[in-house]
């Protein structure tokens, strides 16, 4: 039986472990929308979605396991709309930025991804409640925090794959 090759797994490995870092740090602002449009940019299909879904699965995990997020249907409905929200901006990162995208294309998909991902958690609110959280300082900052971590998880890549690329893909172009 052969083993997979570790390249399929550096990149979505690196990706999950920097959001996993960014959950404590950040708790309810992780950057989803960062890391979809840099899944959505610079893997297969398959791989990028199961990335997106790691990363929220252990957000969720250490907010309700570690961080004292309530256990009530409303946080737990709000974990599950963010999942949605968080697939839904992968899905629209996708549209622009598919594996090989130029950083352009990411950053367009990043855009499309925030308003997708955005959107729908504001049709949530509007159903369930929680519009509060939709202020134009607080949606303004989580755009900020969405593009500061863009432009890590970029840079990250663009390192490795610059210094490993039969591990972590080709190089990353800007245009």
């Amino acid at each position: 039986m052969q083993l997979p090759s570790a390249s399929k797994y550096a990149w979505p490995t690196t990706l999950f472990l920097f959001v996993l870092a960014a959950t404590p740090i950040f708790g309810c602002v992780t950057p989803f929308v960062a890391a979809s449009a840099a899944a959505a940019g610079t893997m297969e299909r398959r791989a990028g979605a199961l990335t997106v879904l790691a990363c929220w699965s252990a957000n969720q995990a250490l907010g309700f396991g570690f961080m004292g997020y309530p256990v009530d249907g409303y946080a737990i409905g709000w974990g599950a709309a963010i999942a949605g929200g968080a697939m839904l901006a992968w899905v629209a990162a996708r549209m622009v930025a598919r594996r090989g995208a130029t950083l352009v294309q990411i950053a367009g998909g990043a855009a499309l991804g925030f308003i997708a991902y955005e959107g729908s958690l504001y049709m949530v609110a509007l159903a369930f409640g929680g519009l509060g959280t939709f202020t134009p300082k607080i949606v303004l900052t989580i755009l900020a925090n969405d593009a500061l971590w863009l432009a890590v998880l970029m840079a990250a890549y663009a390192v490795l794959s610059s210094s490993a690329p039969q591990l972590f893909g080709r190089r990353l172009r800007l245009a």
